[in-house]
This record gives structure tokens, C-alpha cells and sequence, in this order.
């Protein structure tokens, strides 16, 4: 035994170290990239017009004009003149396109598209969308679409085509869903968006939810990891920073850094109800005043702690006696302890609803009420 002694003192030693260690960590922290990206690397809305063809018997009708004048104007470039009315059947349907372009995006890469019928088409199961433009907001082609439509349920292409009586066995969704459908890697980028960052002597990293306290933080990390005046916050959602001489025309390492820096952002107090399932989520920072309610029998008290000569606490304000139908809190309590003392007295999460916004309507619930 005497041999381990040495051995087992090193390891406590180690072990109240690694404990000292964790303790000093914040509570929690999450990498700079979940809080806050690059301005500029943003996702940008592609629109477009198409047509879709090869349906069956479940396009826009003959009356339709959407979908035949542009076959109509297509067929002549190739030498083909006819008429709208000349093109028969329910086989082509218009589309309305979307789709995102991401930053950074290169020329060939593919996107998905979503087509929307814009017409009386009845589906788009089945049908195959023909080369369409993709367009930015500037008007100028971005990416060139085309491909099979994928997405659409099987069952459902004939829908508004079926019996009444058929028609009303037939889920709402299912005859929604057959009017919009997907093409699956469809879209070719032709344009890209040039982003030179090597080429820039400051970056602006915009927070996903802008916050004082946060862009005062992220500002005072990246000083702390690239020096003095390398970063400052200019407003509630954006930290400006100064690339330094060393990660000039490197940018994008500078970038990679200062996304896996860890920070512990701040969040305003906020309390979600969601009054079908008779949930309640909320944040730690929900406080409640001194206030008392009384709603079907339930009896709340919150009260404020009395402070002795010393600053110390000694006690609460009132009663301190409990009765069956009383529920005594401390003054500033947060909405956990609210909770807890409503489980303990058998109390439905619907009394706990309607308290919450008994109390937000009084003014005593520090806290955004957001209600579903």
C-alpha cells in the first residue's frame, strides 16, 4: 500500500485541478459561427417561369393561356408555328420556380427547385419541367432549370378529376400537396457572386439576433484573441474587425478563427404558451415582482425577502404561515420556482397558463409572453 500512497495523492491532486478547471469555464458557450455570420455570405431568392410537361390528362385546361402561349412562342423558335388552340389535352401545366442560391456558389454546382402551379393544373405528378431561367432581384439569370417533378404522393394526381364522393374520402393535404412538387437538383448555377474577402482591410460579423450585450461581448473576445482595438461593436448586430497585418490576403483563415471562438451569448427573458398542449417553455432569466393571485381556489404569494443591519437575509415580509390553499414565494422569484410550487400543489398546466398571463397583464412577469 505504501507504494500507491504517492501514486493516489498525485491523482487527487490532478483530479481537484481538472475540477478547478471546469468550475472557472463558463456555464455554457457556443461557437461565434452559431450566433453570428459574415456580412455578405448571405442566401440569395431565385425566381423563375416555367412549363412543365408530359402530365396525364391533369394540366392547365384549353382555356388557359399561362402555359400555352409560351409552348406557342418556344415551338416557332425551332421553326414549329402553331396556335394556343391548336395544342390540345391537359398535358402542360405553368409553374411558378424558387429557389435559393447559397453564398459562395460556383459555376455548375446544382440547387433544387420548388414549382408551384400557377394555372388550373389539377397535379404535376409525373410531369418533367423543360429549360426555364432562374432570376435574382436583379433581373439577371443566376441559374438554368429543368428536370422531373419529384415530391408529389402517388394517388393524388386526379384528384379534383374524381367523384364527389371519392373527392370527399381524400385528406385535405393530400389534394394540396399535388399542385406543388420539386425538382431535385435541377438548377445548374451559370452566375456567381463575387465575394473577394482576401482583398478586404475590415469584415463585419452580423449577429443572427442582434443584442447589446452580445456584440459587447464578441467584440471584447476577438480584442482578447487578436489584440487591442482589433474588433468593436458598432451596433445591437454588428461587430466590426480590423484584419490584422498578419492574415492579410488570408482572410479566410482569419474567418475560420474567429467562427470557433466560443462565446456565452445573452437572451432576453422570454415565456412561451402553447395553449393547445398546455405547454409552457421559458428562459432562466424570467422573473416575477411581488404579487398575489387568486384563481379557482389557488391562493399565490410572492413576497420580498427582509434584509437584517449586515445586507443579510433574514426572513420574508408577512406571514410566514401556510395554509392548505396558500403558496408562499420569495420576492423576485424566477418562473421555475412558480412551476415547481403549481406541480407541488397538484395545479393543471392550464391554471399555470392562465395565471402566467393574469401576471403578465398585471406587470409583474419580466418577460416577453409570446402565445400560441
Amino acid at each position: 500500500m505504501k507504494n500507491f500512497a504517492p501514486f493516489s495523492a498525485l491523482s487527487v491532486f490532478l483530479l481537484h485541478f481538472v475540477l478547478l478547471l471546469v468550475l472557472a469555464l463558463p456555464a455554457w458557450a457556443v461557437r461565434v459561427k452559431d450566433v453570428a455570420v459574415l456580412r455578405g455570405a448571405r442566401d440569395n431568392e431565385l425566381i423563375g417561369f416555367g412549363i412543365v410537361v408530359g402530365l396525364d390528362g391533369t394540366g392547365d385546361s384549353q382555356e388557359s393561356l399561362l402555359s400555352r402561349k409560351p409552348i406557342v412562342n418556344a415551338l416557332e423558335r425551332i421553326g414549329i408555328s402553331l396556335k394556343s388552340q391548336d395544342i390540345m389535352g391537359r398535358s402542360i401545366a405553368a409553374v411558378w420556380l424558387t429557389a435559393t442560391l447559397p453564398p459562395f456558389a460556383k459555376s455548375g454546382q446544382r440547387l433544387d427547385i420548388t414549382a408551384a402551379t400557377i394555372g388550373d393544373a389539377v397535379s404535376l405528378r409525373g410531369g418533367i419541367l423543360i429549360m426555364a431561367p432562374l432570376r435574382g432581384p436583379d433581373r439577371l439569370v443566376y441559374a438554368l432549370g429543368q428536370g422531373p417533378i419529384a415530391g408529389i404522393p402517388k394517388g393524388v394526381s386526379r384528384a379534383e378529376v374524381l367523384p364527389a364522393e371519392e373527392l370527399a374520402k381524400m385528406p385535405i393535404g393530400s389534394r394540396m400537396v399535388a399542385s406543388v412538387g420539386h425538382v431535385n437538383g435541377g438548377a445548374i448555377v451559370e452566375r456567381e457572386i463575387n465575394l473577394n474577402l482576401n482583398s478586404r482591410a475590415r469584415l463585419y460579423m452580423n449577429l443572427n439576433k442582434p443584442d447589446f450585450t452580445t456584440a459587447f461581448r464578441l467584440a471584447k473576445l476577438i480584442n482578447q484573441n487578436l489584440g487591442i482595438r482589433s474588433a468593436r461593436a458598432k451596433d445591437a448586430g454588428t461587430v466590426e474587425v480590423s484584419v490584422p497585418d498578419s492574415y492579410l490576403g488570408n482572410t479566410v483563415e482569419l474567418i475560420s478563427f474567429i467562427e470557433n471562438l466560443e462565446i456565452s451569448p445573452d437572451h432576453s427573458a422570454i415565456v412561451v404558451l402553447d395553449e393547445r398542449s398546455g405547454t409552457v417553455v421559458m428562459g432562466g432569466s424570467v422573473r416575477i415582482s411581488p404579487i398575489a393571485i387568486s384563481q379557482n381556489g389557488l391562493n399565490i404569494q410572492v413576497k420580498l425577502p427582509t434584509l437584517n443591519a449586515e445586507g443579510e437575509q433574514a426572513g420574508l415580509t408577512g406571514e410566514k404561515t401556510l395554509t392548505a390553499n396558500v403558496f408562499m414565494l420569495k420576492g423576485g422569484a424566477d418562473l421555475k420556482v412558480i412551476v415547481d410550487g403549481f406541480n407541488k400543489i397538484g395545479a393543471s398546466s392550464k391554471d399555470l397558463i392562465e395565471v402566467l398571463k393574469a401576471i403578465k397583464t398585471a406587470g409583474a412577469l419580466h418577460a416577453e409572453l409570446v402565445i400560441r
